[in-house]
């Protein structure tokens, strides 16, 4: 079964991508768009993910040049006897890659706080993945995240703030940031890293 899983550095980043998402299915299109990888190496490998049953596949109805016509979706099985193991194995691995990030990240402007919260660390429900602190470069910033995006295989959903709002969130006892705050995170402190 591991050689099915992992034998292909396609179906790797195939899989990757599916264990990181939601449960929403995604196309083939899609799942090759977050892989960085071509249409036709999803179609030819998600099919022995599939007889794994590591990968389900279902119709949804789309609409297409005013036709409606079925589109195949693929989305993890939660169901999947090593499911919890393989999405665990991914998150630990985006670790090694949190090096490079926070190097990169360090080159976006002047900050003072890199927080890593939400799929960082596991937590689906966490309303923002990264927090940063200071005077960022919105258009540096897009393309680091970007880049890195690809290689995580998800969307990194991320808030930036200049220092001064956020000292006064913290004074003022804003909810959002209190409850990103109290959740487990990663957390670089430093006085412009």
């Amino acid at each position: 079964m591991l050689t099915t899983l992992f034998s292909s550095p396609v179906r790797v980043k195939i899989l990757k991508v599916l264990a990181m998402q939601s449960t929403a299915g995604l196309t083939a299109a899609e799942i090759a768009d977050k892989a960085g990888i071509i249409v036709r190496s999803v179609n030819k490998e998600i099919g022995k993910l599939i007889s794994s049953g590591a990968v389900t596949e279902e119709s949804k109805p789309r609409e297409l040049n005013r036709k409606l016509v079925k589109v195949k979706h693929y989305r993890a099985n939660p169901d999947f006897l090593l499911y919890d193991e393989i999405r665990q194995l991914f998150l630990k691995l985006q670790i090694f890659d949190l090096d490079s990030l926070k190097e990169k990240l360090k080159k976006v402007g002047r900050l003072n706080h890199i927080i890593f919260i939400g799929k960082f660390i596991g937590d689906k429900e966490a309303p923002i993945d990264l927090l940063l602190v200071g005077s960022v470069n919105h258009k540096k910033l897009e393309k680091v995240i970007g880049d890195f995006e690809k290689i995580a295989g998800w969307e990194i959903n991320w808030t930036a703030m200049k220092v001064d709002e956020y000292d006064y969130r913290r004074r003022i006892g804003d909810i959002f940031l209190d409850n990103l705050l109290s959740k487990k995170k990663i957390e670089i402190v430093g006085e412009f890293l």
